[in-house]
């Protein structure tokens, strides 16, 4: 997305404000700003200034603070995409869990990566979607811990790639918690 003129020269007076102003100030600017882009509809340009604005208020803000931010952001429909891929990969899994769980705007890519390198925490969220793509859950049964690969298997928004079943033949084989999900597929 092209920075505008006037953009820019917002971003950098925000900026500015963000480093004069108090960690109170600044939480209060990002509930604010937060809940204005929670309440309109805007097109992609709008939403995109908006994740700029959330990511720069946000950049130092407690842990608490950023799984509130998260859970607000993770059923918005349009939601800034990649500062709801930063929140997917913090490392808490407070922040992470509720868009790993919810979020539209993840793509099968960032889902990827993250069922590749981050907790079986994350793993678990991301189990838990309301759709599963075959690519995502291919990682998910191969890297998961047996209560990720269950709750995967549980899951029926999952979808599984003929590869990812015969993995999960092969867990089965010594848990039988996992031979009943299966069953029930």
């Amino acid at each position: 997305i092209a920075i505008m003129p006037e953009q820019r020269s917002f971003l950098q007076e925000l900026d500015e404000t963000v480093a004069r102003g108090t960690r109170q100030s600044r939480l209060e600017a990002l509930w604010h700003v937060t809940d204005l882009l929670i309440a309109g509809r805007y097109d992609e340009q709008d939403i995109w200034l908006f994740g700029e604005i959330i990511q720069r208020l946000s950049a130092e803000i407690e842990t608490a603070a950023r799984a509130d931010l998260s859970a607000r952001l993770a059923v918005i429909e349009r939601a800034p995409s990649d500062l709801v891929k930063k929140l997917a990969f913090d490392d808490s899994i407070e922040v992470a869990g509720p868009v790993l769980r919810q979020a539209k705007s993840l793509t099968t890519e960032a889902l990827v990566q993250n069922a590749r390198t981050k907790s079986q925490q994350h793993l678990l969220a991301i189990s838990q979607r309301a759709t599963v793509p075959r690519e995502v859950t291919d990682v998910l049964v191969v890297r998961g811990n047996s209560q990720v690969v269950n709750s995967v298997t549980r899951n029926s928004g999952a979808a599984f790639s003929q590869s990812g079943f015969l993995h999960l033949l092969r867990r089965s084989e010594n848990d039988s918690i996992l031979t009943e999900s299966l069953g029930s597929r």
